[in-house]
């Protein structure tokens, strides 16, 4: 794949406008002169009525067919002569399926599927991570429901398990189990092989087992080129909607955390967008829990001077000068989802008692949607929310479920 440009303004067609993420590139794009299309298959995102965007397209949502997803893209990047397409939700797996389509008629920032969905799996990432002599947690492959029961008196998880299916996001469907001090009680076992039973573990449905971590979840966002970094950022993950997404960013320098992810970009010579999540330990270990081959909430940290858009578009040139793209001064004060940091935030600061600590980090970031010179974007947010809500209601899912249920990717063969 070949995502080399030159410093000419570029036509850039953004997939899953529905996240900030998105919109955030959006206006990166757009203040660093490029022209900015976008494409979804909600009838309401965030990229839709944003001024960065030129205009915005409806498309099949790609759950239901990969192809038509794909032939709509294509139409649209012939039409309006697209020179590069970046996906950045989850609709990247479908993207890459269909990678041969767009051959002639646009760069594509997507790797192979059989590479996108060895980083995907929770536990095929670790298998690579290992491979590339990485310290890696303890973590096993189920595809079985009771498969995990005889890990409960292996040494290698006296601490605990996390039990998570391979292919999930949002940590909604994860268990915890602590084993430290007590054996795991009967009616605890009965309801967590009722839970894997429900779920249809299997060779096609496969979950897996880790051991549980302690100490400080942190999270990065990188763009390779060919193996090489360039765009880094590092954020901890301190506050969360629920267990899953952080919904606070606030960068920091973390060397420990950028050679590992230096080492594995260059184990498999990557191209794209990759983030990872980790836990440090407190004596400073650094383990990979998983990795999001795709955008992700890392790129709200990078300001409008145009590093991370060189780096998505001309990465040669930048790696050439030896740069990184990394984030801005001025945006260290952190960035944050305000409407969750109202709500699953402050429950999390009430629940822990460091309502001092959220207030700081409340007074000191910037709203990730909301901007002056673009409103529209924090109005749609509710029309999306709401929109979400109702399919969550129609397919009986979960809100988190629900937001990525027409885009996601759970190893489809």
């Amino acid at each position: 794949m070949t995502i080399e440009t030159g410093s000419e303004p570029q036509r850039v067609l953004l997939t899953g406008g529905r996240s900030p993420a998105a919109l955030e590139l959006a206006r990166l794009f757009r203040a660093a002169g490029h022209r900015v299309y976008a494409a979804e298959s909600a009838p309401y995102h965030l990229c839709r009525v944003s001024r960065s965007v030129e205009r915005s397209f409806h498309v099949p949502p790609p759950t239901e067919n990969s192809e038509k997803y794909a032939a709509a893209l294509c139409a649209i990047a012939e039409q309006h002569r697209i020179d590069a397409l970046i996906p950045t939700c989850e609709e990247i797996f479908h993207v890459s399926k269909e990678l041969d389509r767009f051959e002639g008629v646009c760069r594509v920032l997507a790797a192979p599927l059989t590479e996108l969905d060895s980083l995907h799996h929770k536990g095929k990432f670790i298998e690579t991570a290992e491979r590339l002599g990485l310290p890696v947690p303890d973590t096993v492959t189920l595809d079985t429901p009771d498969g995990w029961l005889q890990l409960l008196d292996s040494p290698r998880f006296a601490e605990g398990i996390a039990l998570k299916p391979a292919y999930s996001r949002f940590a909604s469907r994860t268990l915890m189990l602590d084993l430290r001090r007590t054996p795991l009680p009967d009616f605890r076992r009965e309801e967590i092989a009722r839970k894997l039973a429900g779920a249809d573990v299997s060779d096609r449905r496969p979950w897996i087992a880790q051991e549980l971590l302690r100490g400080e979840e942190w999270c990065t966002y990188s763009v390779a080129h060919e193996g090489r970094i360039a765009a880094h950022a590092a954020y901890r993950s301190r506050y969360r909607a629920g267990r899953g997404a952080s919904i606070h960013y606030k960068p920091a320098d973390q060397p420990q955390l950028f050679h590992w992810v230096r080492r594995f970009v260059a184990g498999l010579g990557f191209t794209g967008q990759i983030a990872f999540d980790f836990m440090v330990s407190p004596e400073g270990a650094v383990l990979p829990m998983e990795c999001n081959p795709r955008a992700t909430s890392g790129v709200h940290l990078f300001g409008s001077d145009g590093r991370l858009a060189e780096a998505l578009l001309s990465p040669s040139a930048l790696l050439a000068a030896g740069r990184i793209a990394s984030p801005a001064a001025q945006l260290r004060q952190g960035a944050m989802l305000s409407a969750a940091m109202l709500s699953y935030g402050l429950v999390q600061a009430v629940r822990e008692r460091t309502l001092g600590e959220w207030l700081r980090a409340w007074r000191n970031s910037r709203d990730v949607v909301y901007r002056r010179e673009d409103p529209k974007p924090f109005a749609e947010q509710f029309r999306l929310l709401a929109w979400t809500r109702q399919t969550a209601a129609r397919q009986r899912l979960t809100l988190q479920e629900a937001s990525t249920s027409d885009i996601e990717w759970n190893g489809e063969r």
